[in-house]
Parts: C-alpha cells; structure tokens; sequence
C-alpha cells in the first residue's frame, strides 16, 4: 500500500471516527441544548478531551485529504486544494483555543476569541474548497454530481447559519449540526472516491464485468 492510499484511508478512518464521537458525545452528555448551543461547548467540561479528540481527528482528514488530492489527481483546482488545508489549520486552532461557554455564544476571553475565528475561518474554507473540488477524477471538466449536491448543500447551510447568528435566533446549535454533517459527508464521499481511484485495476473491471 503507497502512501498516497495510506492518507485517503486515513482521511476515511478519522472521519468516521469523528462522526460516530460526535453521536456518543451527544447521547452521553445532555448539559447543553442542542438545538441553541454551538458543538463546541462540549469541548469545556466531562467531554473536554473527548470533543478535542474529535476535533484533531476532523483536522487530519481535512488535511490529509487536501495532500492526497494535490498528489493524485492532476488538473484539480490548486485553490481549492490550498483552501483545505487552511480549513484543516484552522480546526487545529480550534481544538487547541477551547470556546468561551456564554449565555450569547460570544468570546470574553483571548482563547475563546481564537476558537471563535478559527470557526469563523474553517466554515467558508471547507465550502469554498468543496466546490471547487467536487469534481470528476477522471475529467476535471464535470462536475461530480453526488459530491457536487453535498458542496451545495454545505453552502446553503452555512447562509442559513449565519442568518441565523446575525439575527441571534435560538437555533444557531442545529444549524451548526446540519453544517458538520453535510460537510462530513462530503469529506467521506470524496475520500472513498479517491480511495477507489487509487486502487483501481484494469484487471478489477474484467473480474467484475
């Protein structure tokens, strides 16, 4: 196995683990309401070092997908490539400056005003980054239609978001949800593809056919 296979199956085993935490971390501890209350928050308290676990996990699936993709796959957007890694970046800023825990979601600290840029950062980055690379592996030209749908998807949930917090409704916590998971997915989707990519065979077709 090359290392280029090592860092997609990598990017897949950090994802899932990272999606499955998150259902643990919401079924094991009620302190906050899900519905009102950013993900962050569970990184403060009993589940602390568990969200920050989640959170590196996260970052390095985001950040070896973006080295897997720049090695594999030529002609893909090289800013959408770079804008990956920098959303990776800023989820490692935000496992290592924990959130301030407020009644209005506001930093009152330096680290929690870190946490919150870094967020602020890795949203649009991961968006961007997904539209540009929700592409066809073996024609950069067209668009992959499944990644391409979870790019939108991804898109549109981050303008719901940030209405959401401009107008300081109460339902910023799901909608944050609604964002990771699309973004998840994408990040899975692509990863396996890639995977697929990388280990295809001529001779696999014959077999199958």
């Amino acid at each position: 196995m090359n290392l280029k296979t090592r860092l997609a199956n990598g990017a897949i085993a950090c994802a899932t683990y990272a999606g499955i935490a998150i259902g643990v971390v919401h079924l094991s501890n009620r302190d906050y309401d899900i519905i009102a209350e950013p993900m962050s928050y569970y990184a403060v308290g009993v589940s602390g070092s568990l969200m920050t676990t989640i959170i590196l996990l996260f970052a390095a699936s985001v950040i070896a997908l973006g080295l897997v993709l720049e090695r594999s796959v030529p002609g893909l957007s090289r800013a959408g490539i770079a804008v990956l890694k920098i959303a990776g970046a800023s989820l490692v800023l935000a496992a290592v400056f924990p959130t301030d825990v407020t009644t209005d979601t506001l930093p009152v600290t330096v680290i929690g005003l870190i946490h919150t840029m870094a967020s602020y950062l890795f949203s649009p980055c991961l968006v961007v980054a997904a539209l540009l690379l929700s592409r066809r592996f073996d024609d950069v030209r067209l668009r992959h239609l499944p990644t391409f749908v979870l790019a939108l998807a991804s898109w549109l949930s981050l303008i719901v978001l940030t209405t959401v917090n401009l107008f300081n409704l109460q339902i910023g916590g799901i909608g944050q949800r609604v964002f990771l998971a699309a973004t998840l997915l994408w990040l899975m989707v692509t990863a396996f593809r890639l995977r697929r990519k990388l280990t295809w065979t001529p001779q696999r077709d014959i077999l199958e056919s």
